[in-house]
């Protein structure tokens, strides 16, 4: 008998231990606040603009802090507007909209913008019509503070990091565009051609096969430099011409071979930069040899 009494009272101890487990008050979960209800895809045009530091932003096109960076997105691709037109390289990009998935533990009302570096911001991010002022960091935390919504809140460093100092850090990596579609390459020494669906390479006599072809003119097609920059002297001793499936045609200037390739789209007026290795492959001719390619 005694046995069942401690067998009901254990079972009435787990009983009341689970109704307090399944009743219990939920533990306080820090709230935090969101900075933006806008969506990354939602942004088609942004703008930013550092803290000028004795130049005025406008007049300044080589990319020094205080310019003013604009882009906008056209068929999922960023072209930037502001200083100048260029293709723009996603990932950075990306970087930007990142700020619009921040929260933030802590938000204040705007009283004192002195008192949170808010008067003289940073840097200014408008994502379609929302603007995101970078304040002062706070040293206990070690945030930033940022103006958005006409409220105050802390963010992580990571968010002002993201902001590329020059347009320079924003132009598109890949030599051609999307759109943009090679059928032809005229280079010094030798052309290559698509001619009734197969690829022809004319002005040597070296052969290359079919697979040699197709690869090579992938490499172009997929060419993608280490580095782009807006080109300061667009004279160059050697060209190339890239004719495309739409009927226009790219002229290439090749500033440098070594120890770096460099070419310089003329209508865009971007040098381009690629690796030795990389680069000799794209100059020297379908099938080449590596002692071929050193030569070039």
């Amino acid at each position: 008998m005694r046995s069942w009494f401690s067998l009901a009272a254990l079972l009435l101890v787990v009983l009341a231990v689970g109704a307090w487990v399944y009743y219990k008050p939920a533990a306080n979960v820090a709230e935090t606040h969101a900075l933006s209800a806008l969506k990354p895809a939602d942004v088609k045009r942004l703008r930013l603009e550092h803290a000028a530091q004795g130049k005025a932003a406008e007049h300044d096109e080589r990319g020094n802090p205080g310019q003013v960076l604009a882009l906008v997105r056209e068929n999922g691709d960023w072209l930037m507007t502001t200083p100048f037109a260029a293709r723009a390289e996603k990932i950075p990009v990306e970087r930007m909209l990142t700020v619009l998935d921040a929260r933030s533990a802590v938000r204040y009302p705007v009283a004192d913008l002195a008192r949170y570096g808010l008067d003289k911001p940073q840097a200014t991010l408008t994502l379609e019509d929302q603007t995101f002022a970078f304040g002062a960091i706070n040293n206990m935390t070690r945030e930033q503070y940022v103006l958005t919504r006409n409220e105050v809140y802390l963010v992580p460093l990571a968010y002002i990091t993201a902001l590329p100092r020059s347009a320079d850090a924003l132009l598109a990596l890949r030599l051609f565009g999307r759109d943009e579609t090679p059928v032809r390459f005229e280079l010094p020494e030798f052309s290559v051609a698509l001619n009734d669906g197969t690829w022809t390479v004319s002005r040597i006599t070296a052969e290359a096969s079919a697979d040699e072809r197709n690869a090579w003119v992938d490499a172009w097609r997929q060419a993608s430099a280490i580095r782009a920059a807006r080109g300061s002297d667009l004279a160059a001793p050697q060209e190339i011409k890239v004719e495309l499936k739409d009927g226009r045609v790219v002229r290439l200037g090749i500033l440098q071979r070594e120890p770096e390739l460099v070419l310089v789209r003329r209508d865009e007026g971007i040098e381009y930069h690629f690796f030795d290795g990389s680069g000799k492959k794209l100059l020297a001719p379908p099938g080449a040899s590596d002692r071929e390619r050193a030569n070039k």
